[in-house]
């Protein structure tokens, strides 16, 4: 019975690795809020903001008892991190963001606090900056459906003239056995565009066949 209490017992270690807890949680919520505060005019995924607040945290309890092979212990972290970006589609600065929590939470376990602060603060900064005030010339692509019969060479010059900033034919094919063609564009919307009323106007002129908006991002992640 006493050694079992003996296993229960609170050692220097053990104190150590909850001081570090403590620690990693603060430095989660920085970056978690940094990845929110970065995207308050955009969309953001509140799945993947808990992500990279727990990240940390878990790292910096698993640091401690992998020590010794850390290569493995930042191997095995990196494949469940890429995990993520194989099943669902999302931002290819996710991936970075998910190992730049990776490694403030190894830092933070190998007891380098003043590092791993400087680097959460230093690496938020930057990502806030840049999501916020770095002008969005990300491409698109575009893929009209229209019937055979129909000549798409000029088609939608207006729509696109009044909506985008650069357009170019990325590909044209054929489906439905021939009755339909599919072109597809790469697109440069101009800046806070009212993107329904872009594929209204589309719809109007291609007989309301399908149209698809997809980033580039999205659109290699599901290759």
């Amino acid at each position: 019975m006493s050694t079992l209490f003996n296993d229960f017992s609170v050692g220097e270690e053990e104190v150590q690795i909850l001081f570090n807890i403590v620690l990693a949680m603060i430095a989660g919520t920085i970056i978690m809020l940094g990845y929110i505060f970065g995207h308050k005019d955009k969309k953001y995924s509140k799945n993947f903001a808990i992500t990279i607040f727990l990240f940390p945290i878990i790292m910096t309890v698993v640091i401690p008892f992998i020590a010794t092979d850390l290569k493995k212990a930042v191997s095995l972290a990196g494949v469940f991190a890429l995990v993520r970006f194989r099943s669902i589609p999302g931002d290819s600065k996710d991936i970075l963001y998910i190992f730049f929590t990776l490694a403030v939470g190894i830092i933070i376990g190998l007891n380098s606090y003043v590092i791993g602060f400087i680097l959460t603060i230093i690496i938020t900064v930057i990502f806030v900056l840049m999501e916020r005030n770095w002008k969005s010339t990300e491409t698109q692509t575009l893929k009209i459906t229209i019937p055979e019969n129909m000549d798409y060479n000029g088609a939608f010059d207006d729509i696109f003239e009044k909506y985008l900033d650069k357009c170019s034919v990325k590909n044209v094919r054929t489906s439905n056995m021939g009755t339909l063609f599919t072109i597809s564009y790469t697109v440069q919307p101009k800046k806070d565009i009212n993107t329904k009323a872009f594929i209204d106007d589309l719809r109007t002129r291609n007989g309301n066949l399908s149209i698809i908006i997809s980033n580039h991002d999205v659109e290699d992640s599901m290759l």
